[in-house]
């Protein structure tokens, strides 16, 4: 019985508790009222009510960013600037302004009137501390250097970015992004120095501006190929050299290197690039120029490596052979001038074994020559010679376009049907000394062979786009041997 007396006093009191606290709330404003409408949407209901109070109370200070935001949302900008000045100049709380500035901003933008835009943000920031509009102030001018792109406009892309870089913290992730597009502008605008205006120095010195923003390859590599081009080969290897160090995996960058090394008589840095690069690129081409250049400086066990390395990527290649065993012969003497008996003696007995190796293939190739009868009017083809060979050719650049084609044909002057025959091309930029693209075309397979004497038509295109006003030339590769370089005629 106690219990439920007790219940039904808790009840009473809680009861008269909410009816104090209903009965002492202070009554809904026409303020409150608009701004209830304004956030849900309701801008063209708000606005009379925005409107009255302001002309009743004008000292009322809360009302002017509501109405600015009501104005702007029924696209009434002109008298929804004033309420938005007014705003600002009364120096309102951020959490009234701020959302109002940024509104306004984006609707200046989406119009593509960035200068209106930083004129409010200009006078925000007196109102205001900057750090409640950096992202909004940022994002505009990421959104002026997009449109001054689409308007080539790339020099005040950059001061725009730069400044969006200066105004965004550290930790933005957009901080960090922004350098490497600072980067790509200037290495558009030096592209446009050096094909355009043939102005080398300029393309260098913006080249070089954008490596101070962002060190990128690209930008490295652009510098390497004017340098080379300009006769600066010192310059030129610093700049491939660094593209290697900082990207082992760009392999164009080494062979770049290399063969500036090569002109430049620094040998041992040709022989240290190569080294690097046979590690990423077995190549047959790679390994025999890496033979070479061991040889020069004297290393002979480098030379016999790198053979060896070559004639397991091309086994019973009797060039290769014979270069491995006059390399051990060589280095065979070179040990026993230099009192190494044990070790000549060791090489020679190298040598020996590679020499047997040779006897075999050549008397394996002899017995096959002797027992092969060639059709009339056939030539014999050599060992390590193409089976083919090329009778006619076009190689083209429509007019209008900025991709090459060719056609060529080949003709079986083997005397056998040939049943694996692939050919690279290589498409070469001779302008920029640089490759831009290549493919493989199979002209012959065990499902299509080509008969001896028969001819067949290749047609291939370049892979990407290249520079009208650059002389491009296609190199014909067969097994890593140029067969035919070609040059590319421009249709006019």
């Amino acid at each position: 019985m106690a219990s439920w007396k007790v219940g039904l006093g808790i009840f009473l009191l809680l009861s008269l508790l909410l009816a104090g606290l209903f009965l002492l709330r202070p009554p809904e404003t026409q303020l409150d009222k608009a701004i209830a409408l304004i956030k849900a949407s309701k801008d063209a209901a708000a606005l009379p009510i925005l409107e009255e109070i302001a002309r009743k109370q004008p000292d009322n200070e809360q009302v002017f960013p509501w109405l600015a935001q009501g104005y702007l949302r029924t696209d009434r900008i002109a008298e929804g600037r004033i309420a938005l000045d007014t705003t600002l100049r009364l120096r309102l709380p951020c959490a009234l302004t701020t959302p109002v500035t940024l509104a306004y901003a984006d609707y200046y933008c989406s119009k593509n009137d960035f200068a209106e835009a930083e004129r409010l943000f200009a006078s925000a920031q007196g109102s205001e501390p900057d750090r409640n509009l950096l992202a909004g102030k940022a994002k505009m001018f990421q959104d002026w250097s997009k449109q001054d792109v689409s308007e080539n406009k790339l020099q005040e892309a950059i001061q725009h970015l730069q400044s969006a870089y200066q105004i965004l913290p550290d930790d933005n992730p957009a901080h960090s992004a922004i350098p490497h597009q600072i980067c790509d502008f200037y290495r558009q605008l030096a592209a446009v120095a050096e094909v355009d205006s043939k102005n080398d120095s300029k393309a260098i010195q913006l080249l070089e501006t954008g490596l101070s923003v962002a060190d990128e390859p690209a930008t490295r590599m652009a510098l390497g190929a004017i340098y080379s081009r300009r006769g600066n080969i010192a310059r030129a290897i610093e700049s491939y050299r660094a593209v290697s160090l900082g990207d082992p995996n760009n392999l164009e960058a080494r062979h770049h290197l290399i063969d500036l090394c090569l002109e430049h008589g620094d040998n041992a840095g040709a022989q240290e690039s190569l080294v690097e690069l046979t590690d990423k690129e077995r190549s047959v081409e790679n390994f025999e120029l890496l033979a070479s250049v061991s040889l020069k400086l004297g290393n002979y066990a480098g030379a016999v490596r790198a053979l060896e390395d070559a004639n397991l990527l091309r086994p019973k290649d009797l060039p290769l052979l014979l270069r491995l065993h006059q390399a051990l012969l060589d280095w065979s003497a070179s040990l026993l001038k230099q009192g190494k008996s044990d070790e000549s003696s060791s090489v020679k007995g190298h040598a020996d074994r590679v020499s047997e190796m040779i006897a075999d293939i050549q008397k394996a190739e002899d017995k096959l020559k002797a027992s092969t009868v060639r059709p009339a009017g056939t030539a014999p083809v050599g060992p390590g010679a193409p089976p083919v060979c090329l009778t006619s050719s076009r190689i083209w650049l429509a007019r209008g376009s900025l991709t090459p084609e060719g056609e060529i044909q080949l003709k079986n002057i083997s005397g056998q049907a040939v049943v694996d025959l692939s050919l690279t091309i290589v498409f070469f930029d001779n302008t920029a000394r640089r490759k831009n693209g290549a493919v493989t075309v199979s002209a012959a397979s065990q499902s299509h062979p080509m008969l001896p004497q028969s001819s067949r038509s290749i047609y291939f295109s370049c892979p990407n786009i290249v520079r009208a006003e650059h002389h491009l030339a296609v190199l014909i590769i067969w097994q890593g041997r140029l067969l035919k370089e070609l040059p590319v005629v421009k249709e006019r």
